[in-house]
């Protein structure tokens, strides 16, 4: 019985999920670091699920590292076409906080943007089996205006590379001998 293991037995019936929450928390601890040191959005909110994904083993298809990689990926080249195409320097930041957004000709160019992602994100992920919900996420964060360019999409990509690699090369072994990887994935 692993560390893990023996304090999750004091806790009950929900050992997996403190096993769950302790792996998403070393995914994002590593991630953190990096951030802190770089000063880059090693952070950013489409990590979220695709660390829950990774660190509680749910929709296996959907979590290997072809699919977290690959839908990123997808979803960044989708987010920058269609923010190139119609996102007009905008961002949700400034448009939504205008007197009077209604119509403006900033949240017609990002709902545009945003739409358009959403759409080849989907065909392309779908045309590749690199199905993974969470890069939905990073489509719209870009096609939005909230992270944008080829720096951030570098940082993006690094990002998720990380998460993966981290997770496949330290995290799943450690758990799997340490006992913090959950028991089975849910339903």
């Amino acid at each position: 019985m692993g560390v893990y293991g023996m304090l999750s037995d004091g806790i009950g019936s929900y050992g997996d999920e403190f096993r769950a929450g302790l792996n998403v928390c070393l995914h994002f601890l590593v991630l953190g670091i990096i951030a802190v040191g770089t000063g880059r959005p090693f952070l950013f909110p489409s990590l979220g699920p695709s660390a829950y994904l990774l660190a509680t083993g749910e929709q296996p298809r959907e979590e290997g590292a072809y699919h977290v990689i690959g839908g990123h990926a997808v979803a960044v080249a989708a987010g920058m076409l269609a923010y190139a195409l119609f996102g007009r320097e905008a961002s949700a930041y400034i448009a939504f906080d205008a007197p009077d957004p209604r119509f403006s000709e900033d949240l017609i160019a990002l709902a545009a943007s945003s739409t358009t992602a959403m759409v080849g994100t989907t065909i392309v992920m779908l045309i590749t089996r690199t199905n993974h919900p969470a890069a939905c996420a990073t489509t719209l964060i870009i096609a939005l205006g909230l992270m944008g360019g080829i720096a951030d999409a570098i940082v993006i990509l690094l990002a998720v590379t990380v998460l993966v690699f981290f997770h496949e090369t330290f995290l799943l072994p450690l758990a799997r001998y340490y006992g913090f990887n959950p028991d089975e994935a849910r339903e």
